[in-house]
């Protein structure tokens, strides 16, 4: 996920906020923009592994929602840990029995987050399962359990690849900040000090969007029918993202979010939302776990309360918006017992109307 500041956890890397300005929609995608809907959000992948920082994020030296713990370790060491994921357990048909006895409409899985590691054997890039796990596909196996399960399928993707771009990018937050951090020198893979980061030679920048269009059009063609494909991030150049004509023509009932082209639902409101009834269609995604990032770490000390859950969709609801609640599965590919015990809570109080 992403940084909004120090009332949220994590950043967008470039990305384009046009709230409000929506796609034209076909009238089969009215279940979605409706509203009053609940979903369930799955970060996952190999920073669980050791479960020291958050996915992605957890090799950020120094983030402003970490300090003065830090619970991060170094890039170097983040992607070794590629290695030793090995989900044996991952069993996505619990989960969404689960929502889907609750009440939940929909679910958003995190194919790809900002360390470039893809939970789907692809055949663009190197870091993904078709190298590491064996060929594992839990992609395909978490449609299928969504599919099965009546629950409607999103995909999570993220166009920033901080493995591709490993050597031209900072390891140290706010590094490229000289109003808020003006004394932070960049870090590289090893947190070190460097003198500068020098800037990424323009033919590996195109073969990176075309790696990053070329995974996106495989997650939409390779499972058939997608509901939402859910952007966290854009291209530095955005005229070089796959367009959104081609997206629709893949999948011509697609759902997408604003966060890569500019235009799309408005799911801007992550961890807060606002004083007042936003305009349109929103969607607001928030952290089931207590004392934790977006994915499973060490630091976990449980689940937020059934009533907190309801309360926060029956607002979003109340504003004719959709509710993403977060959850991160463990290193083995299990959610704790008290998710199930707190869906079962928040299935009551949905019952009730409390």
């Amino acid at each position: 996920m992403s940084d909004n500041g120090a009332a949220n956890q994590h950043g967008f890397i470039g990305v384009p906020k046009n709230p409000g300005k929506d796609l034209q929609r076909p009238p089969v995608t009215d279940w979605f923009y409706k509203g009053g809907l609940l979903g369930l959000f799955i970060h996952y992948g190999i920073s669980t592994v050791r479960a020291e920082g958050d996915l992605s994020w957890g090799m950020i030296d120094r983030t402003p929602w970490d300090e003065p713990d830090n619970y991060t370790i170094t890039p170097r060491e983040y992607w070794e840990q590629a290695r030793s994921f090995n989900p044996q357990k991952f069993d996505p048909d619990n989960w969404m029995r689960a929502i889907k006895d609750a009440g939940f409409t929909y679910a958003v899985f995190t194919t790809r987050h900002h360390d470039g590691f893809s939970l789907w054997p692809s055949d663009y890039g190197y870091l993904n399962t078709k190298n590491y796990m064996g060929g594992r596909d839990l992609v395909g196996e978490y449609i299928e359990a969504c599919r099965k399960n009546g629950i409607r399928v999103g995909l999570y993707y993220s166009p920033p690849d901080w493995f591709m771009e490993r050597y031209y990018m900072s390891f140290l937050y706010g590094s490229g900040d000289p109003v808020h951090y003006p004394d932070r020198r960049p870090a590289g893979l090893d947190h070190e000090p460097l003198d500068e980061v020098p800037a990424i030679p323009p033919a590996l920048r195109a073969d990176i969007d075309a790696y990053v269009n070329n995974q996106i059009r495989e997650l939409l063609t390779r499972y058939g029918k997608i509901d939402i494909i859910w952007f966290d991030g854009s291209l530095p150049d955005k005229s070089k993202c796959i367009p959104v004509e081609e997206i629709l023509s893949l999948q011509p009932e697609i759902i997408i979010n604003d966060r890569m082209h500019g235009i799309g639902y408005n799911s801007q409101f992550e961890c807060r939302l606002p004083e007042e009834k936003p305009d349109g269609l929103f969607e607001h995604c928030h952290i089931w776990m207590e004392n934790c990032g977006w994915a499973h770490m060490n630091r976990c000390t449980g689940y937020r309360g059934a009533q907190w859950v309801y309360d926060s969709y029956k607002l979003c609801k109340n504003w004719g918006g959709n509710m993403l609640i977060n959850v991160g599965p463990r290193s083995d590919g299990t959610l704790p017992e008290i998710f199930y015990r707190r869906v079962k809570e928040l299935k009551a109080l949905l019952e009730s109307g409390a």
